[in-house]
């Protein structure tokens, strides 16, 4: 990114889902407080207990993206939050009024990707705690900042983070897909109630995204080279045949789009499921 889209200068952006290295929301922080943004970095942190589903980010993720936040001379707050608790994430835009005075942009990021098989394997277990922290979880980040917004008045943006995968069911991600249709669709919803409050809520929607979802051990490229028969490499060079700008993106591609419409550039927008994906979506 060149340079910081306009408006953003003061502004406190919570981003949840935000510390693990090389992901999606550490480029968001990174972005916003290179804008003069005031950023809580949010994510399970602390709070992380075994799961069995996923590998959760350690908490000393969360402490590095604050002090990486803070030795680029930013602000920044980090709070640990299970989203898929209302009352966690009641507390994390309580943590960022306290610290900072209000709240101005609320970025619903986090998100997980588990059971990566096909659907009749899926468990019942397996396919819920998607939903809990994929959809529940962007329910309660919409639900508690919106409150926050109109209560301090002045409007402010809420963005969500679907996928392309939200756009067009993928196989082998039933309960991933789904969730991310959800969160479309309450994207939607939340436009319809809170424009009348000057709160835009969109949701962006990234392709292929060059992060350990797709390069660790339990990967996409090992999950589709398991089921087709072929090598990861190919599954890889068949993904990049189907990306028209013929490169995977990067988390700060996706951070480009959330700036953009937390910015005054974006204060037209609302109620969009935005692709950014270089072409391998197009509706």
């Amino acid at each position: 990114m060149t340079s910081a889209p306009p408006g953003l200068d003061g502004k406190v952006v919570v981003v949840t889902g935000a510390s693990r290295a090389g992901g999606i929301g550490r480029a968001i922080c990174r972005q916003f407080a290179e804008a003069g943004a005031h950023v809580v970095v949010s994510d399970l942190g602390a709070r992380a207990t075994p799961d069995g589903h996923f590998e959760a980010p350690e908490a000393t993720e969360l402490e590095a993206c604050v002090a990486e936040i803070e030795a680029a001379g930013g602000q920044a707050i980090g709070v640990s939050c299970d989203v898929s608790d209302g009352d966690d994430v009641a507390a994390l835009v309580e943590a960022a009024v306290q610290r900072f005075g209000r709240l101005d942009v609320f970025v619903n990021n986090a998100g997980i990707a588990i059971e990566s098989v096909p659907l009749v394997e899926v468990s019942s277990a397996g396919f819920r705690k998607t939903q809990e922290v994929n959809l529940l979880g962007t329910f309660h980040g919409i639900k508690m900042a919106a409150r926050q917004m109109i209560s301090q008045g002045g409007g402010g943006r809420i963005i969500n983070t679907a996928s392309q995968a939200g756009k067009s069911g993928w196989p082998m991600l039933s309960a991933y897909s789904s969730s991310k249709f959800g969160v479309i669709g309450l994207t939607q919803v939340a436009a319809k109630e809170l424009g009348k409050h000057d709160i835009t809520v969109n949701a962006v929607c990234p392709g292929t995204v060059d992060t350990e979802l797709n390069n660790g051990p339990d990967g996409s490229w090992q999950m589709y080279a398991r089921e087709y028969g072929i090598t990861p490499e190919e599954v890889k060079e068949r993904t990049l045949a189907d990306i028209p700008l013929g490169r995977l993106q990067t988390p700060a591609d996706v951070a480009d789009l959330v700036t953009f419409l937390a910015s005054d550039a974006g204060g037209y927008i609302t109620g969009e499921a935005i692709n950014t994906t270089g072409g391998q979506e197009m509706h």
